[in-house]
């Protein structure tokens, strides 16, 4: 029986955006992440040999047009580089709403990456590689933690790694849910769009290896203020490369949270960081959590610790 493979999702705190090559997902720019704990994708891969294609079910439905395509275009990847001649039954229960700006895709090829090469017993480094070429951000959920992706300039030199000396068990990550429902464009399009057409995208990309620089500084002194600080900023400039070719995901109760952790911060560490999509995550740490939640009654949220890497069971 086929073994399920969890991945945690995880999210951005220096953001992925923008690919230097678009088909192996090599980035424009370095990126830091936190593994969290409660967002998570669960995939058993079967291979079968009367299989005349790959067969994928999400959720209990079994999955056709671009979501079925996606996942065999990638299998299709995996048998060439690994001689695999089958194609597989995939499983895949997805706890993370789907294209809502949450990283489910994350999860969803960290998770898909392990348990089709399960049989290899690939090293975490080559996993990373393998999961970025379904989706860049999967390369981070290969590990627990704060993670940094290092951009590199190839397919063997583009992978994550853990941040040395990084273990935080007091940072977490609070998750405000706007929207759960799929978002207006994605973010392969989106970012797409930002690097050919804004303005801004040059100076994103630059002040985004100064950004990686402070914040692994800020990780090693556990100075949460100045990890927010630079998280918080970031995020802005990556929507204000976007706006700039007349695109957005904020939507009201995004811009209401932003403003009501910007009044916060001149009480307690508080800071506020979004993907592409409309739902606010705020990173705090535990002292502080109940506070941050106080001002968020009105909002559907979820508090995250740092998570795991992939880990793999039997079949329940």
């Amino acid at each position: 029986m086929a073994k399920i493979v969890r991945a945690n999702t995880n999210i951005a705190l220096i953001k992925y955006w923008g690919k230097a090559d678009e088909a192996l997902k090599i980035p424009t720019n370095s990126s830091l992440s936190m593994t969290l704990d409660n967002l998570y994708t669960e995939t058993s891969v079967d291979y079968q040999s009367e299989l005349s294609e790959d067969v994928f079910y999400l959720d209990g439905i079994q999955q056709t047009g671009k979501s079925l395509e996606r996942v065999q275009k990638f299998m299709d990847y995996v048998r060439k580089e690994y001689n695999v001649k089958e194609y597989a039954l995939i499983t895949s229960y997805n706890h993370v709403p789907s294209a809502a700006g949450l990283a489910s895709s994350a999860s969803a090829f960290a998770a898909l990456a392990k348990a089709s090469t399960l049989h290899l017993n690939l090293d975490d480094e080559a996993l990373s590689r393998l999961a970025r070429v379904g989706s860049g951000s999967a390369s981070r959920s290969v590990y627990e933690g704060l993670v940094e992706w290092e951009k590199g300039k190839d397919h063997e030199t583009s992978f994550a790694k853990p941040i040395p000396n990084s273990d935080w068990p007091e940072l977490r990550m609070v998750i405000c849910f706007v929207n759960e429902e799929k978002k207006k464009f994605s973010s392969g399009f989106a970012m797409q769009e930002t690097s050919q057409k804004s303005a801004y995208f040059d100076a994103w990309v630059k002040q985004s290896h100064e950004d990686i620089v402070t914040a692994k500084k800020a990780i090693e002194e556990k100075n949460l203020n100045k990890l927010g600080t630079v998280v918080q900023e970031n995020a802005l400039r990556m929507h204000a490369s976007l706006m700039a070719v007349n695109k957005w995901y904020f939507e009201p109760k995004t811009i209401e949270i932003m403003n009501i952790v910007e009044t916060l911060q001149a009480e307690i560490p508080v800071y506020f960081t979004m993907d592409a999509g409309p739902n606010v995550k705020i990173l705090t740490d535990e002292a502080h959590v109940d506070q941050l939640l106080n001002h968020l009654k009105e909002y559907k949220t979820m508090v995250c610790k740092t998570g795991k890497g992939l880990t793999v069971y039997d079949e329940l």
